[in-house]
């Protein structure tokens, strides 16, 4: 099980309707200095909401997933870079709201089954996945969502001994305790295909975890993603 001492950011961002493109071209440029100059910007990777598997350049927003060394990298290293502010600068009327970010510390799963490198635009590990699923959890209060959290962790031991013992299809499978609040929880997860997604969400395992946490959970929220084949998992 992997437990580090990463800085995690998930960032919602919200298109102007039909100027994801332009967006994703100034991210291009970007990419391609962090994926140089950065190498404390760990994860880089993006999704689009199923809503828009007929058309990604239609999407209205994006899920985006990143890791850090620490916090110092996102917001003094990443952020005042003169690419990040040139892409800063391009991207305002592409965009509905502003930057939208989210900031959790990693409390257990595994990011990649096979565990090798992956580097820009390559497939490793276990490859590209064909879907993703990201799932927010607010807990009733602090003592609640230690409760809950110490269940997913222990249910990311099994999801990963599962996935090594069979062929699951769970690709990437990771729990995050909120660091902006006491109770949000949120799980991150790849799968091979949407098959593999629907047999582990019935899982007995899956199944126990949810129906004995009611008393825990305020609210959750949950939507599928497919990869828009921008970035880099890992390393």
């Amino acid at each position: 099980m992997m437990l580090t001492d990463d800085f995690y950011l998930f960032a919602n961002v919200n298109f102007v309707p039909d100027r994801y493109d332009e967006w994703q071209t100034a991210y291009d440029a970007l990419a391609t200095h962090v994926f140089a100059a950065e190498p404390t910007t760990k994860t880089y990777y993006f999704g689009i909401p199923l809503d828009y598997a007929h058309d990604l350049s239609a999407t209205t927003s994006m899920l985006a997933f990143e890791v850090y060394g620490k916090r110092e990298d996102l917001y003094e290293t990443h952020f005042h870079s003169a690419a990040m502010k040139e892409f800063l600068q391009k991207i305002p009327a592409t965009m509905t709201t502003g930057l939208d970010l989210r900031h959790y510390r990693c409390v257990g799963g595994f990011l990649d089954g096979a565990g090798s490198e992956m580097g820009e635009g390559k497939e490793g590990g276990m490859g590209e996945c064909g879907i993703m699923c990201d799932t927010r959890i607010v807990c009733k209060d602090g003592a609640a969502r230690e409760g809950v959290s110490g269940k997913l962790r222990r249910l990311a031991g099994e999801v990963e001994r599962l996935a090594e013992a069979e062929d699951s299809g769970v690709f990437t499978f990771m729990v995050f305790d909120s660091l902006d609040d006491e109770t949000g929880v949120r799980m991150f997860a790849r799968f091979r295909c949407r098959d593999d997604m629907e047999r582990h969400l019935r899982r007995k395992e899956v199944l126990d975890f949810w129906l004995g946490s009611k008393e825990q959970v305020a609210t959750m929220e949950s939507r599928g993603y497919l990869p828009n084949e921008k970035g880099w998992l890992h390393r």
